[in-house]
């Protein structure tokens, strides 16, 4: 063939190939407006044979019959806005919006990971999320957690890679849903038809990337130039295609904080101290900074900088040039006003807002001489107001009243957790002086009090706020491999405390740990009222100020729902005050680290060293998911400022999901399905929230409730969680 005759076959063969492409996709717009086409194919994200003459869409590969075309992918385009998806993506919910009228749904927004990340998903021993689940639940976007580490513009999917510098944590071998790093080759089939099923119930996927202590770029030196920003995309596609089934919607962004020293449970040097830490400015914390007290050095957390943000916004820009879905779940540190920070340092965090013009000046050019505007571009922001600590937020802060704790919760979900109110089985975490273990206390600050010395007072003053009742800090912390005399120190210790307290079970504080502020804080993280406040108030407040710099109608709240109601088993063995989880490292490989509750501790069965915690009931942060109070925020703040809220955000799907009749219901799942009585988001499962009849009870009602005092447990105190145990329990 002559070189002309090449370049027409070429040619050909290019147009032929168009035509074929076009041919598998239809664009919403033209049949958006048809509802047989948005309710059964659209908003479902199906094949379907459509007619050009008509605009009906029919079931696929019907053309002889109905005289249509089949088409795989439906594309959504918007011409007044520009926005414009690949083929085949599921955009936001609160973005299926084209020219030509859409398909808008409220957020539902969860994320999920594998059982071995942590004890937001080990708690529950009936098994991980399935896809079934998911299908029942009323969530319309789901994000993994991998501790995915950014660190190269390619080849950033890497399970089990060890990121040194961010706490030493690993990439996590597996992913819900049938995904394993370890045998890739024989779980790729069953992963990605699981995530096809729910593609093509129309939820919208995304993969985090970072998550707390995943290491992210902070230095000038690690910003990155279009050349990478260019592969990063292309890397994206080919991990959406090989890997996830070609059904991957976008990424999340959750880059929080890190340190390059380990942490991991059981072992962790880096920390914060307000003082130290809170003096330095973010590109002097990007250096590296340590303290040491008694010979135990920490490094502070490291925190988002100028050429953080350039990198994130760069590869935000370039993955929605691509059509992709990017969404962003900050730290309630990092956004939570439109005001400028006037500190000195730079040191009152809000580094998503006062960066979120990128490039900086000086910071290297992201696509030519253009600067972009990284609140803009992303698809949807989760506030993350479940946030573990406030980054000296409250010490830097000018008004005393910033952090204090004076919200009005809830009776059952109180500030600091109480076992003579009948709060719960507390326990909690601990790890000091080399050591570490569960301590299981009579009151635990759970939320916004701070416990310790120096602390923020509910008046605004500093003072000391108390940890324990007197006489309840016996155990002393230690490395019992080191110091072998502690198992009989600690065993000497419960003793005496069960000896002078009435013959009672042991409880006990750690000598020396204190206990820092969590959400809800009125600053960064609002609770629903304030005493002598308006409800939502403080709310309205923060969502009015960041309206000056961002789309608050994008902004979807963030909660944890994890299971607070989980009861397992604990038992000690050299030392009594040592207690775990029964379950082996070869249990625990395979995906289980706790078992129910069969014996709690009584009087009578103390020397038998058996007990039951409820293990995340301390480490429920944040304000509490209560669907009335979502919609009345969202209300309100529509009268306030003409906008509603998007919807709302989970930490963890877990804790909420749908279940099978004949396993234990989830503790927040009847206050989703109440919210859903608002949100009205389509169910594409066979049962669809379904759970049968539920009895009716008042649990305060003289005399109680009596089918939950025959099978349920005695700390149960409103009618929701009694009618949630009778439904679980009580068959």
């Amino acid at each position: 063939l002559t070189r002309l005759e090449t370049q027409k076959m070429r040619t050909l063969v290019l147009a032929l190939a168009l035509v074929c492409a076009a041919a598998e996709v239809a664009q919403v717009h033209d049949y958006i407006q048809n509802e047989n086409c948005k309710i059964h194919y659209i908003r479902k994200s199906v094949p379907a044979c459509v007619s050009a003459d008509t605009m009906e869409c029919f079931p696929p590969n019907t053309e002889k019959l109905n005289n249509c075309t089949t088409i795989h992918q439906w594309q959504w385009q918007n011409f007044e806005t520009g926005a414009k998806y690949a083929p085949g993506v599921n955009p936001l919910p609160n973005q299926r919006l084209t020219h030509n009228g859409g398909d808008v749904q409220k957020i539902v927004w969860a994320y999920t990971g594998a059982i071995q990340q942590g004890e937001a998903y080990q708690a529950y021993y009936d098994g991980q999320v399935t896809t079934e689940d998911v299908l029942n639940t009323p969530v319309n976007h789901i994000t993994f957690i991998a501790n995915v580490h950014v660190e190269n513009a390619s080849h950033w999917f890497d399970p089990g890679e060890n990121n040194t510098d961010g706490c030493g944590q690993l990439q996590t071998w597996q992913l819900p849903f049938g995904y394993s790093g370890q045998n890739a080759s024989e779980s790729l089939p069953r992963f990605q038809s699981n995530l096809q099923k729910m593609h093509a119930a129309g939820l919208t996927i995304t993969l985090t990337m970072g998550s707390w202590c995943t290491s992210f770029p902070v230095l000038p030196a690690e910003e990155w130039t279009p050349t990478e920003f260019n592969q990063f995309v292309t890397y994206f596609e080919q991990l959406r295609q090989d890997t996830f089934g070609g059904v991957l919607d976008g990424i999340d962004w959750d880059w929080e904080g890190f340190c390059k020293e380990e942490c991991l449970k059981g072992a962790c040097t880096c920390g914060w101290n307000d003082t130290f830490c809170g003096s330095f400015s973010p590109e002097e914390l990007a250096q590296g900074q340590s303290w040491t007290v008694d010979g135990q050095k920490t490094m502070c957390w490291i925190m988002p900088t100028p050429s953080s943000m350039q990198v994130m916004t760069g590869i935000t820009h370039y993955m929605k040039q691509a059509g992709y879905v990017v969404t962003l779940a900050p730290m309630s540190t990092a956004v939570y006003t439109g005001a400028p920070d006037t500190s000195a340092k730079q040191n009152m965090r809000n580094e998503f807002v006062k960066w979120r013009m990128q490039p900086y000046p000086g910071g290297q050019p992201i696509d030519g001489s253009g600067q972009f505007d990284l609140l803009e571009m992303v698809d949807g922001v989760l506030l993350q107001w479940y946030s573990g600590f406030d980054a000296s937020l409250c010490e830097n802060s000018n008004n005393p009243h910033a952090c204090t704790c004076d919200n009005q919760p809830d009776p059952d979900y109180p500030n600091v957790l109480n076992v003579s109110n009948g709060d719960g089985l507390i326990a909690s975490y601990w790890n000091m002086n080399g050591g570490g273990g569960n301590m299981f206390p009579t009151t635990f600050p759970v939320r916004c009090q701070a416990c310790g010395d120096n602390v923020i007072l509910p008046n605004g003053t500093r003072g000391t706020w108390p940890c324990f009742p007197q006489g309840e800090d016996w155990f002393a912390p230690g490395d019992d491999t080191t110091n072998t005399s502690l198992p009989q120190v600690h065993a000497a210790a419960l003793q005496k405390y069960v000896a002078t307290h009435n013959g009672s079970i042991p409880y006990w504080w750690v000598q020396g740990m204190t206990v820092n502020s969590k959400c809800p804080r009125g600053l960064d993280c609002p609770d629903w009222q304030y005493t002598g406040e308006p409800r939502y108030s403080r709310q309205i407040k923060l969502l009015s100020s960041l309206n000056q710099v961002m789309d608050v109608s994008k902004v979807s709240i963030g909660f944890e729902v994890l299971g607070i109601d989980v009861q397992v088993q604990m038992q000690a063995w050299a030392d009594p005050a040592l207690p775990w989880s029964p379950a082996t490292q070869a249990q625990m490989a395979n995906g289980t680290y706790y078992f129910p509750c069969t014996q709690n501790m009584t009087k009578d069965n103390i020397n038998q060293e058996l007990r039951c915690s409820q293990p995340l009931l301390s480490q429920q942060w944040g304000l509490k998911f209560n669907a009335t109070d979502i919609v009345g925020l969202s209300n309100a703040l529509n009268s306030a400022i003409g906008k509603e809220l998007a919807g709302v955000g989970v930490f963890t799907l877990d804790g909420m999901m749908w279940t099978a009749p004949d396993m234990k219901i989830r503790y927040w799942f009847p206050e989703l399905m109440k919210l859903n009585q608002t949100f009205q988001i389509p169910c594409h499962g066979d049962s669809c929230g379904g759970r049968g009849t539920t009895p009716q009870c008042d649990p305060t009602a003289a005399g109680g409730c009596t089918v939950c005092s025959a099978c349920c447990q005695t700390y149960l105190k409103n009618p929701a969680d009694c009618q949630a145990c009778v439904q679980s329990q009580c068959h």
